[in-house]
């Protein structure tokens, strides 16, 4: 079948491409190629295996000029936590607008659609509590444990990301009566391909630039704090199996996509250092919180084993180790980028 990617000259859009081309469907993608995301334009849609229509998912012309389909996967977003607490027209006119825009397309092309939100929706999450029992959002109390998100949990973000694919999950209700609808809830997603130079996501970009340079690894906090790593292989699989596999006209299904496995950043800095071919120097901590973060994350799975899905069959360590092994020749931001970025969340009080 031909199938639609937006986004799909990014990360998560060409190794799903990739998947699919193998499997044998025609592809093209929707992306706009700015410059946070793709550090060289033309390699991104030189590595597409299929047509690259360049546009703004936010933009109803864009949507105009795209070929028939038979199905859509909408991965085109705007990303960055902590950027979007300053950002927020634009946030809210991609991820809200431009989801929008992308489930009326594929419900005029009769084509079932699969879009990407995030984990961001459940913000602080659920937690279990002998006293106040299953609670979400703000922990209760002191003797409230964190507990896996599940799909049917309540939608508490503390992100102005995580509000808009949450309002963007929300825009798709409207078109389950003429086509299926899949979203798919990503947990921090890694592997090879991911965006070097955009200081506003991934802390492991992060880890990365200061290895490189022989710098600690600055971990804000005590770095107990939790979450929830899939490698890109893994997600595209899901995406891939819900693509090829719709639900019902009339339902609205959801997913998670994560390993189900909690990882501390400090764990997760040991990882990112056991992959690096030199010496490496430790961790530092940094005592500071950034509006948007939070403490703890991981997904439930059962109900991506119940309906079939492939799980995800990298472990943690190996996707870090992964990433850093992939990564550590490519071109990426100097380790004081994200100096910067914190130093702008800092200039308007979005820090403590």
């Amino acid at each position: 079948m031909k199938v639609l990617i937006t986004g799909g000259a990014g990360f998560i859009g060409q190794h799903l491409a990739r998947r699919l081309v193998t499997d044998g469907h025609e592809l093209v993608a929707l992306d706009h190629l700015l410059g946070q995301v793709h550090l060289d334009p033309e390699a991104s849609v030189a590595a597409f295996p299929g047509e690259v229509i360049v546009g703004d998912v936010a933009d109803e012309e864009a949507w105009a000029s795209l070929p028939d389909v038979d199905a859509v996967v909408h991965l085109a977003a705007e990303t960055g936590t902590g950027q979007s607490m300053y950002e927020v027209d634009r946030y809210r006119r991609v991820n809200i607008g431009g989801t929008e825009l992308a489930g009326r397309f594929a419900a005029a092309q009769g084509a079932p659609i699969v879009a990407l939100s995030s984990r961001a929706v459940y913000g602080e999450g659920r937690h279990g509590c002998p006293e106040h029992g299953v609670t979400f959002g703000a922990v209760c109390c002191d003797r409230a444990t964190a507990e896996d998100s599940q799909e049917g949990d309540e939608h508490r973000p503390v992100s102005v990301y995580g509000e808009t694919k949450s309002e963007g999950e929300r825009a798709l209700d409207g078109v389950t009566a003429q086509i299926p609808v899949t979203t798919i809830r990503p947990q921090n997603v890694i592997g090879p391909g991911q965006a070097l130079h955009n200081p506003y996501t991934g802390v492991l970009a992060a880890f990365l630039a200061m290895l490189k340079e022989g710098k600690p690894l600055t971990v804000y906090g005590e770095g107990t704090q939790t979450r929830d790593f899939i490698h890109v292989q893994d997600l595209a699989a899901i995406i891939a199996w819900a693509l090829t596999n719709p639900g019902d006209i009339g339902t609205h299904r959801v997913f998670n996509a994560g390993s189900g496995v909690r990882t501390t950043l400090v764990e997760l800095a040991d990882h990112a250092a056991s992959g690096a071919p030199i010496e490496t120097h430790g961790i530092t901590h940094l005592d500071i919180h950034r509006a948007g973060d939070i403490d703890d994350a991981c997904a439930d799975m059962s109900a991506v084993a119940a309906a079939g899905a492939p799980m995800p069959q990298w472990s943690t360590r190996d996707a870090v180790a992964d990433f850093i092994r992939s990564s550590w020749e490519k071109p990426g931001a100097p380790a004081d980028a994200w100096d910067k970025a914190l130093g702008e969340l800092k200039e308007r009080g979005l820090t403590s």
